[in-house]
């Protein structure tokens, strides 16, 4: 005998007239989940805005991980957008998605015309089909004149961010803040981390992840965060007791008697500090071997941190990682229980990894066999257990 068919409750969207919300409504509420779903991360209260908004246009979590800021990055894009500075970008799309409204919101004095693109111009396309090149490049070139203190967005063209790189290099041109999030396979990692290497404010997307959305995502997040500030009022003094001032992040390896042996962990440290402006980035081994992890955990909780990260300096996922670490981190921790302490990502598998091992590769093919190497003794390189 066939069973009864249950019973058709019907269209969905009943629900939502049962319970209805506003588009305002819906917003604030993805993001009380994305802030739920992502309780810790690397980010300064107002860096961790921009990437909430573009995990909302994209629901895609793993760009926590991408996203990339200069030092100074928001407090730049907040400038240029209060002066009401034009905005370049290289597609259509994103000029039919910036939102005027949110614009005029930062600055009264914006209108269609202070968003610049020329990739449909018809000298523009001239240009490209007589040298069989990109309309994107000739489209930057067309811009050169209002690049100096605008905003430069990219979510489609490498090759346009290349061409942006080199008037930076070549013509000093400075926008006040570049948008780098090209998408693509051909030139797009390149472009993103020659521009990321200059002396220019950006706010970047690394590895071959990008696109329009995302770019006009972060114009409407500096937008909602000047609109968060009162009349007049200085974001860089805003943001002085940043919540991002009380976090401490720990570099973590495994430890070596070979003197000098953390130096590069130690630049790394350095360049995090300068790069992307993170107060306090320290390193500590899980062995005895150089500063270990207990002291330099308590020495950051006595400089002030409460919300301490560490990152595991290996490449690979093994026992260290899921459990020797844990274990000593729950050890301390109990000392201190006001104190968050998150054991963070390990390094894994990155695009630019396969440039790095390439590079190697290359560097090594003059050496010469191993069998000829001298190797120096063992009690002349090492150090005595417990220093580094």
């Amino acid at each position: 005998m066939k069973s009864e068919s249950k019973k058709n409750p019907g269209p969905l969207i009943r629900r939502f007239y049962a319970s209805p919300l506003s588009g305002e409504e819906i917003e604030a509420r993805s993001f009380e989940i994305i802030d739920k779903e992502v309780p810790s991360h690397p980010f300064g209260a107002a860096e961790w805005q921009v990437v909430r908004r573009m995990i909302h246009t994209t629901g895609d979590f793993n760009l926590i991980d991408a996203v990339r800021f200069s030092p100074q990055a928001i407090s730049a894009g907040i400038d240029a957008l209060r002066d009401g500075r034009p905005i370049y970008v290289d597609s259509k799309m994103i000029r039919s998605g910036l939102s005027l409204p949110r614009l005029r919101s930062v600055s009264e004095s914006y209108d269609p015309s202070h968003i610049i693109c020329h990739v449909a111009a018809e000298d523009v396309a001239q240009e490209a089909r007589r040298a069989g090149l990109p309309r994107s490049l000739f489209a930057i070139r067309k811009a050169k004149s209002i690049l100096e203190g605008s905003l430069a967005v990219f979510g489609n063209s490498p090759i346009a961010l290349l061409e942006l790189n080199r008037l930076i290099l070549e013509e000093n041109i400075r926008p006040s803040l570049v948008i780098a999030m090209p998408v693509g396979f051909v030139h797009v990692v390149e472009s993103k981390k020659e521009l990321m290497s200059l002396d220019v404010p950006y706010i970047g997307l690394a590895g071959r992840r990008g696109g329009s959305p995302l770019a006009v995502s972060v114009i409407h997040a500096l937008c909602s965060i000047s609109r968060g500030l009162r009349h007049g009022e200085d974001f860089r003094e805003k943001t002085k007791s940043a919540p991002s001032e009380r976090e401490a992040i720990l570099l973590m390896g495994h430890g070596s008697r070979v003197p000098g042996a953390g130096k590069d962990m130690e630049e790394v440290a350095r360049r995090l500090r300068k790069n992307y402006g993170y107060p306090r980035v320290e390193i500590c081994f899980m062995s005895g071997l150089g500063p270990n992890f207990p002291e330099m955990f308590q020495r950051c909780v006595e400089q002030g941190a409460n919300h301490i990260l560490v990152i595991p300096y290996f490449l690979h996922v093994g026992m260290h990682i899921l459990q020797d670490i844990p274990e000593m981190m729950r050890k301390e921790v109990e000392r201190f229980p006001d104190v968050e302490l998150i054991l963070g990502k390990g390094l894994g598998f990155d695009e630019s990894l396969v440039d790095l091992v390439h590079r190697s590769i290359q560097e090594s093919k003059d050496l010469e066999d191993v069998r000829n190497r001298a190797l120096e003794p063992k009690e002349k390189i090492s150090g005595p257990a417990g220093t580094a």
